[in-house]
């Protein structure tokens, strides 16, 4: 054994310590905001409950669309970004940075407005909200995509047409799946930013979660009790989307 691999396994007690120490502060400072909140208003909480899962049912499938649409798309726009003709190329890029440069909001009024003058029909909002998160989601993806494309050796490339692979092979079953856990963590920020990017579809009509708890909040005014309500499930949600990311490595499933 090496000596950085003895430091290494010297270490790994004292690091689990103190993961240990920190979660169990957390869970202190938890219990400890239980307990401060548990003379608030719940009861108009549970009488709204039907409601406000309607709500987040709705921003679960628009984050679950929008993911959907933009992982399609990510691959195609990164692999155009790399390696298309000039002319392609550069729209590709335009494309992305005039997404990236936009605020999520104005990308939603975008498309809610300038879909029914090119289809010649109005459009719903949940249309236009799906519609305006899936491009946002492949504009970001993509670039995600690419940085992960790029950290994997051009050897791996070479190895794969050596054996016999052809490039889209080459692609899919041997460079992707490498990239695909340099990213990982950028996924992870990526996919969770989206998820509360949800909220932004209020401004077309959709009620979707944050929406509902301001609907409930107008009728029976009890913010204190709905908007700790509304934060804890968004970190509900977004440390569940997390888990699901990080199972895709599978090194990390080894040191779990």
């Amino acid at each position: 054994m090496t000596a950085a691999a003895l430091q290494q396994a010297h270490r790994a007690p004292a690091t689990r310590a103190q993961e240990r120490l920190w979660r169990l502060l957390l869970l202190a400072a938890l219990l400890g905001v239980v307990w401060s909140a548990r003379d608030l208003r719940w009861a108009e909480v549970w009488a709204s409950a039907g409601f406000l899962l309607s709500g987040l049912a709705t921003s679960g499938m628009l984050a679950l669309a929008a993911i959907s649409l933009g992982a399609l798309a990510a691959v195609p726009l990164a692999l155009a970004r790399m390696h298309a003709p000039a002319g392609l190329r550069h729209a590709v890029v335009m494309l992305i940075e005039l997404v990236r440069a936009t605020p999520e909001l104005l990308v939603i009024f975008w498309l809610f407005f300038a879909l029914p003058a090119v289809t010649g029909k109005a459009v719903s909002g949940w249309t236009a909200a799906v519609a305006a998160l899936g491009l946002i989601a492949a504009a970001h993806l993509a670039e995600v995509v690419r940085a992960g494309i790029v950290t994997v050796p051009k050897g791996q490339w070479d190895a794969a047409l050596a054996v016999g692979l052809n490039p889209r092979q080459a692609l899919f079953h041997v460079v992707l799946p490498q990239a695909l856990r340099n990213m990982l963590p950028a996924l992870i920020a990526q996919l969770v930013s989206l998820f509360k990017a949800t909220s932004l579809a209020y401004v077309v009509g959709v009620i979707e979660f944050f929406r509902a708890v301001s609907i409930v909040n107008n009728a029976v005014f009890a913010p204190y009790a709905l908007y700790l309500t509304l934060a804890a499930v968004y970190l509900l949600c977004c440390g569940l989307l997390t888990w699901c990311v990080r199972r895709l490595d599978p090194d990390y499933l080894l040191a779990s």
